[in-house]
């Protein structure tokens, strides 16, 4: 069907039995994969660790996909899966669409992990998300002095939300933990 890109994605589950093994080793071999992708849960935890090297002791994995990477638990997975595999991770995943799918970025998740941001990313997001012809309409707008009314907020909004609403926007500005959490929640 002329294509150049084929994922098979195998059934994810955590309990390791031979038989799954067997196939998915078998798999393997008929595909013969550019790539093999191991992807894991960030939220797992121990069990990620345990998974991870029973699908490396199988498998000649390339690298590794990390998941819900928006939850509170994004450090631990990582590294220990990384330590088990010693294979990289590639991408990130924040939610279920593919478009909440990211390159992994060592540098910038661990400025996010201490606290410091990762202003990099939140460009490169509203870069890639935000309709540049509406803002460049709004700006044109606001500049002429016409005001900005309930159906201009609206479309901000939206493209907030296109974005991952707020929490994802804050996620990533410097200082952010720094605020009391009473504040967050309000």
């Amino acid at each position: 069907q002329f294509m150049d890109v084929l994922i098979v994605d195998t059934a994810g589950r955590m309990q390791i039995d031979d038989d799954m093994m067997h196939e998915i080793k078998s798999l393997h071999a008929c595909l013969n994969p550019a790539e093999t992708l191991f992807t894991i849960d960030s939220m797992t935890g121990q069990d990620a660790v345990h998974a991870a090297k029973a699908f490396n002791d199988v498998l000649d994995l390339t690298g590794v996909i990390l998941t819900k990477t928006d939850g509170d638990a994004r450090g631990g997975a990582a590294l220990s899966v990384r330590r088990i595999t010693g294979k990289p991770i590639k991408f990130l995943g924040s939610g279920e669409k593919t478009t909440e799918l990211s390159p992994f970025h060592p540098d910038r998740i661990a400025s996010r992990i201490l606290g410091m941001g990762d202003v990099l990313s939140l460009i490169e997001e509203v870069e890639q998300k935000t309709d540049k012809a509406k803002a460049e309409k709004l700006a044109k707008k606001l500049k002429k002095g016409r005001g900005f009314n309930l159906a201009d907020f609206r479309e901000q909004l939206t493209q907030m939300n296109n974005m991952g609403g707020l929490t994802s926007l804050v996620d990533k500005l410097p200082g952010m933990p720094n605020i009391p959490a009473e504040a967050m929640n309000q």
